[in-house]
């Protein structure tokens, strides 16, 4: 009982497998505050960017409210109010679409490329459930959400309210200056303001991505019983394994004593053939073994291969196709011939005696017992 529970408690760390399978189901590491400060990243570059052609577009927002006379208030509204909104989408555009790429590629870092799958959308009817709910909320991973928000909270207000300390002599003295002093300056103290705030979302996000990727390695966490599973899924049962191992290792035998056997055809009375699809070759020597025994059996390349010692040693050869197949599904090398298939090898032995001794004799078909009448692959078939 206590193994069992052992192997079903989930120490092990994820494997390779579970991993991709995590991912192809849409599971995925992810991380908020990382994604939070690409954000925020983003919004620092495009600020410094527009840095640049900040007149231009300055410019071309004052033009929205420049009039020769009231007259044409009410004739150039429409004109200026779609040049307003092109200058608006623009804005959005040059915000939205580089902000939304470091979300992307924040998001591909995070969790090692880019996935898209629809498991990841689809309705999941437990999360309606209430006491799941309350469940997530007062867990470890509600506590910690809820001190990263609270540690958010406190290191950015701490954050402005140094900022605007430092700041606020500058700030006080803005309407000294020119309208274009007091600008430049502004832009300054937003970029190192936006600058100081990104430096407390690094440390957050740091944070952050640390701990997601602790609570997703452990929630991928498998038990030993997991591990043989997925063993037996990619692999494939021991059990099986070890049978078909051994199913090799005896075919690999049996075509090497079939090779050897080749070298025996010399001691053979006559070779049995399919013509050349199957060869048995046979020995009946009354002083050594009272019956029939297959020297050597071979289909296809080592059939052929039998004919041919047969033909170097001057052996009978004997085309009886039904009777080759019989010996050779139903026969061992080394072995005697099966007791049904004694009437048909005498036959075949009392021919080859007739021709050894000279005699003009002729074969009659050979009658194999109908059921060792077997196809050329071993299943019983019918005498043609």
């Amino acid at each position: 009982m206590a193994e069992n529970e052992q192997a079903q408690e989930k120490t092990e760390e994820p494997t390779q497998r579970r991993l991709e399978k995590a991912r192809e189901d849409g599971d995925v590491l992810s991380s908020k505050e990382m994604l939070v400060f690409a954000s925020g990243v983003s919004a620092l570059i495009i600020i410094g960017a527009l840095g640049l052609f900040s007149k231009g577009v300055l410019d071309a927002w004052g033009s929205l409210f420049i009039f020769s006379n009231p007259d044409e208030l009410l004739t150039a509204k429409f004109a200026k109010g779609w040049s307003g909104y092109a200058i608006v989408l623009s804005g959005a555009a040059i915000f939205g679409i580089p902000t939304m790429l470091f979300i992307i590629l924040t998001q591909s870092f995070v969790g090692n490329g880019l996935s898209f799958n629809p498991k990841g959308f689809s309705f999941k009817v437990e999360k309606l459930n209430i006491i799941k709910g309350l469940g997530r909320i007062f867990s470890v991973k509600g506590l910690v959400e809820l001190i990263k928000a609270i540690a958010k909270v406190v290191f950015l207000t701490a954050v402005v309210i140094t900022f605007l300390w430092f700041s606020l002599t500058r700030i006080v003295y803005l309407n000294v200056g020119s309208l274009d002093d007091g600008i430049a300056v502004l832009y300054r103290l937003l970029i190192l303001f936006i600058l100081s705030i990104l430096i407390v979302l690094c440390l957050i996000a740091i944070g952050d991505y640390i701990w997601s990727r602790h609570s997703w390695l452990q929630k991928l966490r498998m038990s030993r019983q997991d591990m043989k599973e997925e063993f037996k899924e990619t692999e494939g049962s021991p059990e099986v394994k070890s049978r078909m191992r051994r199913l090799q290792m005896e075919a690999s035998q049996k075509a090497m004593q079939n090779a050897q056997a080749v070298e025996q055809v010399k001691d053979a009375t006559v070779i049995i053939t399919n013509p050349t699809h199957f060869a048995v070759a046979i020995r009946y020597d009354q002083e050594l073994e009272d019956v029939p025994v297959i020297l050597a059996m071979g289909k296809d390349i080592l059939a052929k291969r039998i004919i041919e010692q047969a033909d170097i040693h001057a052996k009978t050869v004997v085309r009886s196709p039904t009777l080759a197949r019989a010996l050779y599904y139903s026969g061992e090398i080394g072995g005697a011939i099966s007791e049904r298939l004694y009437a048909a090898v005498a036959s075949i032995l009392a021919y080859v005696y007739q021709l050894e001794r000279g005699i003009d004799a002729s074969l009659n078909d050979v009658e194999v017992p109908a059921d060792m009448v077997f196809d050329e692959f071993g299943k019983p078939s019918e005498v043609s």
